[in-house]
């Protein structure tokens, strides 16, 4: 695995929520967003590609009279994605490839003003942060709002968006419950369920689990007698008031 991709692969596993509002934020640019996600089949003009074994490269023409065979989540021109996939060592066109790319990408053209650091240290994708991507992503607008390339091209606060809502969904809480592990905590009590209920009731021998009704009559007196002496306890050291200016015993 080539340095830059351990490179680029740590700092998404450092910030997660950058990551995924940089995902977003291209995405929603590009218009590739399918079902609030990045749409990692999307050719230029809206259509869809089935196979992830490698780049599509088909030259579409849309009907405001723009061709292009820029391809996946993030529109990827052919070539462009070969320098990445070379770089990084990628072997096909699916999504974590997609992925990858983008970050190479998107570092390479920060790197005058910090590369992927840039981000980290803002926090969000400010107006320079987008002026540098320009030339990469036609969508994201220059330092004077328009497209590098003299296309459509997204507004600054949109993509802004985009980016935030990545932030968001990225920090939404696992419904997912976690698994027990199966090794033994070393504080973990050891003891069988009859020694722990033996000790609990103060019984003379372990409860015989077949008598249902002897263990149920034992497990009943030992509730009713802690919850009797939780009453009377603070009653103990409590005094009426009295009227001869002393206390009398409850």
């Amino acid at each position: 695995m080539s340095t830059r991709r351990q490179q680029i692969e740590a700092w998404a596993k450092a910030n997660p929520g950058l990551y995924s509002g940089l995902q977003q934020a291209i995405a929603g640019a590009e218009g590739t967003i399918l079902g609030g996600k990045p749409g990692y089949n999307v050719m230029f003009g809206g259509g869809r590609f089935k196979d992830f074994s490698r780049h599509p490269d088909k030259v579409i023409s849309s009907p405001g009279g723009y061709s292009s065979a820029a391809a996946g989540a993030y529109q990827f021109l052919p070539g462009t994605f070969a320098g990445a996939q070379k770089r990084l060592g990628l072997k096909d066109f699916s999504p974590e490839s997609q992925n990858l790319a983008m970050l190479d990408l998107v570092k390479s053209r920060l790197d005058p003003i910090g590369g992927l650091a840039a981000i980290t240290k803002a926090g969000t994708l400010t107006p320079q942060i987008q002026a540098a991507l320009a030339p990469e992503w036609a969508s994201f607008p220059t330092a004077s709002g328009k497209s590098y390339y003299g296309q459509p091209v997204k507004k600054a606060t949109d993509i802004q968006k985009f980016f935030e809502q990545g932030m968001r969904s990225s920090a939404q809480p696992s419904l997912t419950l976690p698994v027990a592990s199966a090794v033994t905590s070393p504080n973990t009590d050891q003891r069988s369920v009859t020694d722990i209920l033996s000790s609990t009731l103060g019984l003379q021998s372990k409860p015989d689990f077949d008598d249902k009704k002897t263990l149920a009559d034992n497990l009943k007196d030992s509730f009713k007698k802690s919850i009797l002496e939780q009453l009377v306890s603070p009653l103990s050291n409590f005094r009426l008031p009295s009227l001869f200016g002393t206390s009398l015993p409850f």
